[in-house]
């Protein structure tokens, strides 16, 4: 294995907020008692559990540099695919809104996108309507985005 191979984003990141957490702590032992409870009690959980997602990244990485061609093009394909859907989230909000569009993105990516039931479907989307307009628009009274197309056609 090559050492290139181990320095990806992910794994970089993850050491970089390793170092975060363990020279926070180790900062939080020179200061007063009462100052360094929470620094502590923030850094050494977190240094931890940045230690472990350090290991995790590092087996991410191993394990795909054995992976054969077929696993990285359906990795490549799952990526496109959600990326696809990202843009129509995004174009979709865009255009109608969050409550107009957001029950028909749902239903759209689990019955499509993700193969999952009629049943799961409608239930996400009527899900998906009540909390955005029940609860925030009704509730809450918290105005969403109508979208653009909607603006223009009913102002």
């Amino acid at each position: 294995m090559q050492p290139k191979t181990l320095l990806s984003g992910q794994v970089l990141t993850a050491v970089a907020m390793l170092a975060i957490f363990v020279t926070m702590s180790l900062m939080a032992l020179g200061f007063p008692e009462k100052a360094r409870l929470m620094p502590l009690m923030i850094g050494i959980p977190g240094s931890v559990l940045a230690l472990v997602q350090v290991l995790r990244e590092l087996r991410t990485v191993i394990d795909k540099a054995v992976e054969s061609d077929e696993e990285r093009r359906q990795a490549r394909r799952n990526e496109r695919h959600m990326f696809i859907w990202m843009l129509l989230f995004f174009f979709g909000f865009l255009g109608f809104g969050f409550v107009y569009a957001a029950p028909l993105l749902v239903f759209g990516f689990l019955r499509i996108g993700m193969k999952e039931s009629l049943a799961i479907g409608v239930i996400s989307a009527v899900a998906t309507w009540v909390v955005l307009y029940g609860l925030f628009e009704k509730a809450f009274q918290i105005q969403l985005f109508n979208g653009l197309l909607i603006e223009w056609l009913w102002g």
